[in-house]
């Protein structure tokens, strides 16, 4: 905790932060822990070290599963439940992206309110010419920040972009020298976390509802805030 800024750093970092199953389990476990606590005004998901946030999907341990399928079905299941969990937050998220950013990591990435990024920061999601096949989740998420043409580019060209064209495109909301990137993540975090954490959290609401379609739920969570505030 830094402050009401809770900062989620997930370790893997002789592999570059890649997702095994204790990273997986890790996320989604404090996810869970993190969406119900009080004393939270605001989240930073970041890898450690400041080389890589993350270089995806742990290849090495998935050979050691030794059904190749089983061991993506296990780690693809628990970074569900991180996503989930990442979506129903009461308050902001922002990512702080170092370094590298690939495959699984994106979809990390894309699970947060709002991302700043290094300038050396170079990201990529290889999943077709690879042979892999991208979590619907993740699609969805794309789709929404960065609209359907740009999410099919990034998927089907798996070029790695840099932090100016992640800035262009909408994925990045920040992009920073990487001195400062921690300082000034933290002090965004910090500024959403001094608002009014009963006012934020119908907010998310209302965005989540946007974002699903549901115009009328989302007029029906502002007309039950504004009777209780009129209380």
């Amino acid at each position: 905790m830094r402050g009401s800024v809770a900062v989620l750093r997930f370790d893997n970092e002789a592999r570059m932060n890649a997702i095994d199953a204790g990273v997986a389990e890790g996320l989604a476990a404090a996810a869970a822990e993190l969406k119900v606590r009080k004393d939270v005004g605001a989240l930073v998901l970041r890898g450690a070290g400041d080389k890589s946030f993350c270089s995806g999907i742990d290849l090495k341990f998935v050979g050691q599963i030794g059904d190749r399928a089983a061991g993506f079905a296990a780690l693809d299941e628990r970074i569900e439940f991180f996503c989930r969990d990442m979506a129903a937050m009461p308050f902001p998220t922002v990512a702080m992206l170092q370094g590298n950013c690939h495959g699984g990591g994106v979809h990390l990435a894309a699970t947060a309110d709002f991302r700043f990024g290094d300038e050396a920061l170079g990201l990529s999601v290889p999943a077709v010419r690879n042979r892999l096949y991208y979590p619907i989740s993740a699609i969805e998420r794309l789709v929404a920040i960065l609209g359907e043409t740009r999410a099919k580019r990034l998927i089907y060209e798996g070029d790695t972009l840099e932090a100016s064209t992640l800035a262009a495109w909408g994925f990045l909301d920040r992009v920073c020298a990487g001195a400062e990137l921690e300082g000034e993540t933290l002090a965004f975090a910090g500024k959403l976390a001094g608002n009014p954490r009963e006012v934020v959290a119908v907010y998310q609401e209302i965005f989540r509802a946007l974002r699903g379609g549901d115009a009328a739920k989302a007029r029906e969570l502002r007309t039950q805030a504004k009777a209780r505030a009129a209380t």
